[in-house]
């Protein structure tokens, strides 16, 4: 970029201050710290249940990321686990007990091809 370690620091702080870096952060390689299983699942909730949900698995420390959705699917969660055996346990020992989930859709990530967000700005398209 052309600046030097001080200037690209201040120009960083300045994006946290107005609040257009949210959050600064590592990109982990789960399998390296013994979490291979990544996957993904569709959650649709009762109605009106959808916080009191979202609370639940927000206190789960294998889910990475909720969004919550328009839609068929209420709720986007993507966890990650040791093992199937592990994952199986997640699922229907915590996750199918939360009061509140009517459905639970998982699907197994095979591989990740982009687990960074895109840098906006200029015209360049890629």
């Amino acid at each position: 970029m052309g600046l030097s370690a001080t200037a690209a620091r201040n120009r960083i702080s300045a994006l946290v201050t107005r609040g257009i870096i949210t959050k600064l952060g590592a990109v982990l390689d789960w399998a390296k710290i013994g979490l291979h299983i990544q996957s993904v699942l569709l959650v649709q909730t009762e109605h009106g249940k959808m916080e009191a949900v979202t609370r639940q698995l927000q206190r789960i420390p294998q889910v990475l990321t909720i969004t919550k959705t328009a839609g068929s699917v209420d709720l986007v969660v993507r966890l990650v686990s040791s093992d199937i055996g592990d994952f199986a346990n997640l699922l229907h020992k915590k996750l199918a007990r939360i009061p509140g989930i009517v459905n639970i859709n998982s699907l197994m990530v095979l591989e990740e091809f982009n687990n960074t967000p895109p840098l906006v700005g200029g015209s360049e398209t890629p």
